[in-house]
């Protein structure tokens, strides 16, 4: 017998979840005893499994029905941007777990009796993705009982390396087809750029892939000295940086049309001041953008491309003062770089 409580509708049922969520949101948390707060904390993570749950759930029906349509969006993820008001990386998380649910339904219930946390059983789900598809729902089986009895997160990657290396054992001629080839199908990475340029990277990667980039980000995310207060993910998002940038200036990257690549980055003042390689600020004079707070930053490297294609601009219009650089433009004053 189901122990949920009844209610008339599921609009119902969400005015009371979102009654408790505001009545926890304006309660005083500090005039809470240390074992509530934990006691919130913990029912928290486990009304965000079952939220995903339902989510998924709904919006899986949602998608197969089409329902997208009658508001004249052409996807599901594309009504949740547009009509729920979520970004897009956000939206295509969403509709991630729809596909995660149908690979691995037991994941899915177990999102619904609180038995793992969100974040757990998508990891989960990542490692069991890659074995075979007779092999999947018992790994994520165990993967799940393990989960409940208290395993920690490293344990249970332990216990499902084991699990993929034997589901492989009965195939050792694999040659790529089948599920493993499903597998590395799945692999996608997406950069949506925000307001002000500013990116969001959402993506599944091969394990190859994957220790490339972990093997290069733990290179150059070193903490810069005893002064570094950067955390680990600024680390990581800084050696990233680093590491496009000296792939450009390594000069490796396929020409456009007989050109080298070249990468303008607008950036903000205030972006200098943690940085673990300062900029140098660019010996020509750069054009003022249409955001006074910001201007256009090129490495040490980048300021021979800057220049050379300042003076191909200025070849076009007077051949005989095609070396210049520091020309000032006709319809703005200039601002120098680190102004």
């Amino acid at each position: 017998m189901s122990t949920a409580p009844a209610f008339a509708s599921a609009n119902d049922a969400l005015d009371m979840v979102r009654a408790g969520l505001r009545f926890l949101a304006t309660a005083d948390a500090t005039q809470m005893a240390g074992a509530e707060r934990a006691a919130c904390l913990r029912g928290l993570e486990k009304a965000d499994a079952v939220a995903t749950a339902v989510r998924t759930s709904v919006l899986g029906a949602f998608g197969a029905g089409q329902d997208y349509a009658d508001d004249g969006d052409y996807s599901a993820r594309s009504w949740l941007e547009h009509r729920t008001r979520v970004t897009r990386g956000a939206a295509a998380d969403h509709t991630g777990w729809v596909k995660r649910a149908a690979d691995h339904p037991a994941v899915q219930a177990a999102l619904a009796g609180e038995a793992v946390s969100k974040s757990y059983a998508r990891e989960i789900c990542r490692w069991t993705g890659s074995m075979p598809g007779d092999a999947r729902a018992a790994a994520d089986e165990i993967l799940l009982g393990a989960a409940a009895a208290g395993l920690e997160l490293a344990d249970l990657a332990g216990l499902a390396a084991e699990m993929y290396e034997k589901s492989r054992q009965d195939k050792p001629d694999d040659d790529g087809d089948g599920d493993a080839g499903a597998a590395f199908d799945d692999r996608a990475l997406n950069l949506a750029t925000t307001f002000g340029g500013a990116g969001v990277i959402h993506g599944d990667l091969t394990p190859e892939c994957a220790e490339f980039v972990q093997t290069v980000l733990d290179a150059l995310s070193a903490p810069a000295g005893a002064d570094d207060d950067r955390s680990h993910e600024q680390r990581y998002h800084d050696a990233l940086q680093e590491a496009m940038r000296r792939l450009l200036a390594a000069g490796l990257l396929p020409e456009r049309n007989g050109q080298p690549v070249r990468a303008w980055a607008h950036t903000l003042p205030c972006s200098r001041k943690r940085s673990p390689t300062p900029w140098t600020p660019c010996s020509h004079e750069c054009r003022r953008m249409s955001t006074t707070d910001s201007c256009r930053r090129v490495s040490s490297r980048s300021r021979a491309t800057a220049r050379s294609r300042c003076g191909a601009r200025s070849a076009r219009r007077r051949p005989d003062r095609a070396t210049s650089c520091s020309r000032r433009p006709r319809r703005s004053s200039p601002v120098r770089c680190g102004s």
